[in-house]
Parts: C-alpha cells; structure tokens; sequence
C-alpha cells in the first residue's frame, strides 16, 4: 500500500492515540505502520501463512528468500512504532475467531481482488474422515475454497459491525469495474452510516472505492442477517468475475496493458 494512501485511510478512520485498530487482511502490514505512527495499538490477521511469519521469496532486488528483517513487527521496528505493535496471526477472515464484543476503535483494510491469484478461504470437503472422538486427523490439510467477493464483503461488514466500538470507523477499498458501477452497489449495513465513498482509477476500466463507514448503533443478532434479504443492503452483487473483466478490459486493448503505475495488484 502506498504510503500516502496509508495516513489517508488512517485519517478517515479517525485513529487516534491508544486505540486499537484491527486488519483483517493485514498482509505485509503497510496500514499497521500508518495507523502506529498515530499512536494507535495494532493488530491483524492473514490466512497467508508465509506473509504473516515472513517467510517465502523476497521481493528484495537480488534477493531470493526473506530476511529476518522483513516481517510485519520489523516493519514497525524501522518506523520506530514496534512498542505500539499487538500482535498478527494467521486466521481466516471469513472465520473469525474473536469473541462476541466491540473490541476495536477501526478497522482499516484492502481485501484481496483476486488479480495476482483468485481469493480462497479454507473449508472441507463433507466425506472429509474424521476420528471417533469427532477432530480431524492430524495429517488433516484444510480444503481450500473460492472466497467470492461479494461475500469478503457481506463478511466485512457483519465483522465490522459486531467488533467496532460505537463511533468506531471502518475503512476499506472497493474494486470496481467502472462500466458498470454506480453508487447503489456499494455494500451498506444497518449498524454502519456511509460517511464517504472516494475514487481511485486504477486503468480506463477499473477503479477501486476508498469507502469509509461509522458504527451507528449495535448490533442485534437479527441484523447480522437482515441486509442479505433487504434489497438496500445487497453488498456487491454481480461483482465476483471482477478478475476476469480486470483481464479482458486489458486484452481488447490488444495486448497492451493501460493499468496505471499505482495499481497494487492485489
């Protein structure tokens, strides 16, 4: 993430010194440092095993495989914010695994589009054996399952309202294919207000949406399911072959790729 969209985001999420801000999708943790530099405490998950111990190939010029200087908390080490560091784990977004309260003061985020590869959550097949005492053997690799977009957000959102604190903030990107985008397909929540919806352009097709939401009420339990059925809540229906219509803007340009420097590739 870039470093000026990074106090962007966390300026419109408000952060302040000693809240607690939460990543969901914390990758090499670029939001972390922005949101530390504020004096806010910080934390996040990833389900990439590799990218959350620094582990893997270097993206280092001459450089094969990581160093131990390249992690999430030496991040922050660098920028002289580690003592403001929580933690980082590895977990899937679409399983959280926190208890049932409001525990953050923001939730800053860019979700996986699914254009370096496709976005997975994990799952088991239902002839998956287990053992008599009912848990997985432990040679058990959990299946890896397509995580469509519109439900990383419908995730996203019910997440968000369950965990923010009153007042709290929730500051996410949107991938938007821009023939066919209009403000209604924004994803909305009963508990969170719309504060803004901002554009990037990414190409001539596509853009991403710098949406910023506030927790305006909590949540009842009803609610975590209300806006599946209510037509005002749809959260980006129609949007999952994102991928796809990101590649074949750029092949009817015959060849040529029109992607802007600032894409993130994501």
């Amino acid at each position: 993430m870039d470093a000026g969209l990074s106090f962007i985001m966390a300026n419109q999420a408000k952060v302040k010194e000693n809240d607690l801000v939460f990543d969901p999708f914390v990758g090499t943790g670029s939001l972390l440092v922005s949101c530390s530099h504020f004096g806010a405490y910080v934390c996040g998950t990833d389900i990439d095993y590799n990218t959350i111990h620094g582990k893997g190939r270097s993206s280092r010029k001459n450089q094969t495989w990581r160093g131990p200087d390249e992690n999430i908390r030496a991040n922050l080490r660098q920028y002289k914010t580690e003592n403001m560091y929580v933690d980082v784990m590895v977990s899937d977004a679409s399983k959280p695994v926190w208890r049932n309260a409001a525990l953050f003061d923001a939730i800053i985020t860019d979700p996986p589009y699914g254009i370096r590869e496709s976005t997975r959550r994990t799952g088991s097949h239902k002839d998956t054996t287990k053992s008599p005492d009912g848990l997985y053997a432990e040679s058990h690799v959990p299946v890896s399952q397509a995580y469509h977009l519109s439900d990383i957000f419908t995730d996203l959102l019910n997440f968000s309202a369950r965990h923010l604190v009153l007042g709290g903030r929730l500051v996410y990107w949107l991938p938007v294919y821009r023939p066919e985008y209009c403000e209604e397909m924004v994803p909305l929540h009963p508990c969170l207000q719309l504060i803004s919806n901002c554009e990037q352009t990414l190409s001539s097709h596509t853009c991403r949406r710098l949406i910023t939401m506030e927790k305006i009420k909590e949540l009842e339990e009803l609610e975590s399911l209300a806006h599946l059925s209510d037509p005002r809540f749809s959260p980006y229906q129609g949007h999952n072959a994102f991928r796809e219509k990101y590649f074949s803007g750029l092949n009817k340009r015959s060849g040529k790729d029109d992607t802007k420097a600032d894409v993130s590739g994501k």
